[in-house]
């Protein structure tokens, strides 16, 4: 016996068939490459750890910046991505993560954290990323990163030092891969510079002997 009306038959047989149709005529979900930042190749330094714990905190960035889309300035103030690409985390955490490696495999400190882990450190090391993007416009095809660094005194949250890092790596490609690439030349040159910064600042107030570059 049948479970329904006929009369309901040609009406399920039609809603299949939109249905059908319906699914068709849909665009199907654009493939999504992801790309990792290329890991920073930083050589330990030959002098003791200075004998504080540093927690590296996620770095501060508007709203176009804290995604993990890869941004473009082709023109003037306007800001695009790279179409089918993105980061494996948003660029905040992106760097955050990039910058504890370094440190870590400088052995600058004796310990270093992030403001994920919650940990106690002497010193927080605290950022703003101002640009991670491709840049066109102003001179050739390039990577800019804009990041100003701040040391800060956790107990009190006074700041004992800042300083502008402006890291512009051109490209020669605007492909992709190519671009990829040339984010972790710049970040390379960043943690160099920050490491090198870091250094001099936590030296001096812990009046060890300066490290030399």
């Amino acid at each position: 016996m049948s479970r329904f009306p006929r009369w309901l038959a040609p009406v399920l047989l039609g809603s299949s068939l939109l249905s059908l149709s319906a699914c068709s005529i849909l665009p199907e979900a654009e493939p999504i490459n992801v790309y990792q930042l290329p890991s920073a190749q930083i050589e330990p330094q030959p002098h003791p750890a200075v004998p504080l714990a540093l927690r590296i905190n996620t770095p501060s960035a508007g709203f176009a910046q804290s995604s993990p889309r890869m941004l473009v300035n082709p023109e003037g103030n306007q800001l695009s991505t790279y179409k089918g690409s993105r980061w494996s985390d948003p660029a905040p955490a992106l760097m955050r993560e990039y910058l504890t490696r370094a440190f870590n495999d400088a052995g600058l400190t004796s310990d270093v954290s992030t403001d994920e882990q919650a940990l106690h450190a002497d010193v927080h090391l605290g950022s703003e990323l101002r640009r991670f993007q491709v840049v066109y416009p102003g001179g050739p095809v390039r990577v800019v990163i804009d990041f100003k660094a701040r040391l800060v005194d956790p107990v009190n949250r006074r700041t004992l030092a800042t300083h502008t890092f402006l890291i512009e790596q051109p490209l020669d490609d605007p492909q992709v891969t190519a671009v990829v690439e040339g984010f972790g030349m710049a970040a390379q040159q960043l943690a160099e510079q920050v490491l090198a910064w870091t250094a001099d600042e936590l030296n001096r107030r812990q009046h060890l002997p300066q490290i030399e570059e």
